[in-house]
């Protein structure tokens, strides 16, 4: 089983000058088959989410002491219920500093897998509905939405119990409401938000250089390798290390020596990162070139440019060759149809 802990906790708060309200489970799930299911749906759904933000935790423990009572469990001088309790209790000082009203069920799995231990907390949502009992009698029934959580945090504890990292913590972030976002940013004691927008855009510009060089074959695959590379790293919730990344190369292509690409990006300039986070949105558009308005939507690989495809800054239009037969058959009898 990969959860070695699960439990929850509720937490709510009906008016803006009240104090928040806890309910705390006092033990640990029991493991069971639906429990390690609830706990692998919201793991895969948060790795899905886009626009979270990666850093540490903060410095200053005794105004953020998320992390000191952690490393209390760690070493076994707290309980994990202990710990999660403080943490509760945490969260609601945090947000009996807001204006805002909130409800919500808070998870704590704490997961155990070969690559490293990792601590998930989920804000879940949930809803009330009526629906038949076996009787055919209407009763009400609360219901959580494990696909539908706003607020979220991974610790890879490994990683910070090493100390080697400055990314070991991933926050996703409600959009568009600020004092609750805040709220438990500063419940976790999040810091140093890293930008791995920026990140990958470095990283892919060092890509270019580096297949500047290389055949044009080589250069198609080395570029198609890095993408899925960098997607598979992120769908498993991992960063992206260069040296890995190098090995990989080296053993898929057969084409240069493991450490080559690794040297290569060593080279480039000193401040570069030998491990980050990639940003989803940028490795995808670096693969595809897309674009739309109010009558055109268009997506194609971003090999096809120079190739089958063509722009010609002039005239500022696309010239496509080879079209595909559909589109080709589509186009045809449309004109005949004119």
């Amino acid at each position: 089983m990969a959860f070695s802990h699960i439990i929850a906790h509720r937490i709510q708060r009906s008016q803006p000058n009240e104090s928040a309200q806890l309910q705390l489970r006092p033990e640990a799930f029991s493991p069971s088959g639906k429990l390690d299911e609830l706990g692998y749906e919201l793991k895969v759904n948060f790795i899905r989410k886009g626009g979270k933000f990666y850093g540490r935790f903060s410095d200053e423990t005794v105004e953020f002491p998320f992390s000191s009572w952690l490393k209390e469990c760690r070493e076994d001088r707290l309980g994990f219920e202990s710990f999660t309790h403080k943490a509760m209790k945490q969260f609601a000082y945090a947000i009996e500093k807001t204006e805002i009203t909130f409800d919500a069920y808070v998870f704590f799995l704490l997961e155990k897998i070969e690559a490293g231990d990792s601590l998930y907390v989920f804000v879940v949502e949930h809803t009330h509905s009526l629906y038949l009992d076996a009787d055919l009698a209407i009763s009400d029934s609360c219901f959580l939405n494990s696909a539908k959580f706003t607020l979220a945090t991974k610790i890879n504890v490994q990683d910070w119990e090493a100390g080697d990292s400055v990314t070991y913590l991933a926050i996703l972030r409600e959009r568009g409401e600020k004092e609750i976002s805040d709220a438990f940013t500063e419940f976790v004691g999040f810091s140093d938000k890293h930008d791995v927008k920026s990140d990958t855009v470095e990283f892919l510009k060092i890509v270019d250089n580096f297949t500047e060089a290389l055949d044009e074959n080589t250069a198609k695959m080395t570029r198609s390798k890095v993408v899925d590379y960098c997607l598979e790293q992120n769908k498993a919730g991992k960063s992206v290390v260069i040296k890995d990344l190098s090995n990989t190369l080296s053993e898929e292509l057969k084409t240069y020596e493991p450490d080559h690409f690794s040297r290569y990006v060593e080279s480039t300039q000193d401040h570069i990162k030998t491990e980050f986070i990639p940003d989803t949105s940028q490795v995808r558009s670096y693969a595809r070139i897309s674009g739309r308005n109010d009558s055109l939507s268009m997506s194609f690989d971003a090999e096809c440019l120079g190739n089958n495809i063509h722009y010609d800054a002039a005239s500022d239009s696309l010239i496509i060759k080879n079209l595909p037969p559909a589109l080709k058959a589509r186009l045809l009898k449309h004109l005949q149809g004119n």
